[in-house]
């Protein structure tokens, strides 16, 4: 599993934030798709927090096997190993005390059933692009917009798939909300996702039982205009999720909208409010509100 690692420049770690990607992205979701104006780790190393993001198996740099060996199940195990590494010091020598584990869409499924497998791998999971009311509607049509890689002529198994050319702004983005050269730059990074990993992902990441096995702070983060994760008036307001989710969490569940964006709310116009929240939350919940 390959990842990058940044660190805040001016002093030691508040924590480590450890960034899952969605479907059809990589790492560099986590950068601003490479625009560094538009970068949460950016936002997030500013305000003091390590960040390690991710490219899932079958993703980016990582490695590639076939895609049917590419299940929830083996990403989870991937991610568990990853932190025990960063907890053990062996990632960059430094022994991080404090790992925060945050995903989106995909990303997020697999975060909440890596923290629920694994208690003890992080102190706080963020999941973004997320809720417990995904529209089944939304789903298929999502679904509908990928296909198999090798019809782009690639070297990949079958069981690979991809978003259609030109389809992911209509897919992730609210309307007139993400900047044409970001629209742009998230086109030129398409990646790919395994079938394998999608369908127990969906049903176990979305399982109450899932998520209420989780005995750590959960913040869940969504785009005001995200019909996936907010059908209808869902994420009409924070108060709003926090209702809709709370009884499938066994503790308090924090919730953040940020109005204006879709469903890959940190490369939206005004993403870098998202970052934000989430530093504040961290610092609120684990380290009682201290800078």
């Amino acid at each position: 599993m390959h990842g990058t690692l940044c660190t805040p420049a001016t002093r030691t770690p508040r924590g480590l934030q450890v960034l899952i990607p969605g479907g059809s992205y990589n790492r560099h979701y986590w950068d601003g798709v490479k625009l560094p104006a538009y970068s949460y780790t950016a936002r997030a190393n500013a305000a003091g927090y390590a960040t390690l993001a991710l490219d899932r198996l079958g993703t980016g740099d990582s490695t590639k096997p076939l895609s049917a060996l590419v299940t929830d199940t083996v990403q989870t195990d991937a991610i568990h190993q990853v932190i025990a590494r960063a907890r053990a010091g062996t990632l960059d020598s430094r022994r991080y005390s404090r790992v925060v584990l945050a995903g989106h869409s995909l990303g997020s499924l697999q975060s909440a059933l890596a923290a629920a497998r694994h208690p003890g791998d992080a102190d706080a999971v963020v999941l973004s692009g997320y809720s417990h009311h995904v529209s089944p509607t939304e789903t298929v049509r999502l679904l509908g917009t990928t296909h198999p890689k090798t019809l782009e002529m690639s070297s990949l198994d079958p069981g690979y798939f991809t978003t259609i050319p030109h389809q992911r702004a209509a897919m992730f983005d609210a309307p007139d909300d993400v900047a044409p050269e970001v629209v742009a730059a998230d086109e030129a990074g398409r990646d790919q996702f395994s079938a394998a990993e999608v369908p127990v992902a969906l049903l176990g990441g979305l399982a109450p039982a899932t998520t209420r096995a989780i005995a750590v702070p959960v913040l869940v983060a969504n785009g005001g205009k995200d019909t996936w994760a907010c059908p209808g008036t869902l994420c009409a307001s924070a108060d709003s999720l926090r209702a809709s989710e709370q009884d499938a969490y066994s503790h308090p569940v924090d919730a953040y909208v940020l109005l204006r964006a879709g469903h890959s709310l940190a490369i939206a116009a005004d993403g870098s409010q998202f970052a934000d929240a989430v530093a504040s939350w961290l610092d609120r919940t684990l380290l009682g509100g201290t800078r």
